[in-house]
């Protein structure tokens, strides 16, 4: 098993690793930390699902997938801390004015789990973050 770890650029990847199994459900989408809370909560069905298509036709793209060979297997949902609601978020104190990514969600795909998917994911989540010039190691 060789896992490779690319940009979230394929919708239809993005969606077999968080998107609902019926495309009208009100699921996360990897959204919730992404989107401020006032319009996380008023997305509704299929509109999340657009939403996400278009954030993966963004630069940088909102996260990261793991393949093996050309399945997706994994996703980490990361970008940079300042876009996030952690940034908003009265209730997590602030730390720092430094230009850093967050990891905000890590998804591997059952039948895969317990094969270290989550450490190629980490490990690609730095990668993907440090050639957008985040300070990450």
């Amino acid at each position: 098993m060789a896992i490779e770890v690319r940009p979230a650029t394929r919708f239809e990847d993005v969606r077999t690793m968080v998107g609902p199994k019926r495309s009208d459900a009100t699921v996360c989408w990897c959204l919730s930390y992404r989107i401020p809370s006032k319009q996380n909560v008023e997305l509704r069905g299929t509109d999340r699902g657009q939403l996400v298509e278009q954030l993966v036709g963004q630069d940088p793209p909102p996260g990261v997938i793991a393949y093996d060979g050309d399945e997706a297997v994994g996703w980490a949902g990361v970008h940079p801390r300042a876009d996030t609601s952690f940034a908003r978020n009265r209730k997590i104190p602030h730390v720092d004015d430094l230009d850093v990514w967050s990891v905000r969600c890590i998804r591997v795909r059952p039948g895969h789990r317990g094969e270290g998917i989550a450490h190629h994911l980490l490990r690609g989540n730095v990668d993907f973050a440090r050639s957008y010039g985040a300070p990450a190691q």
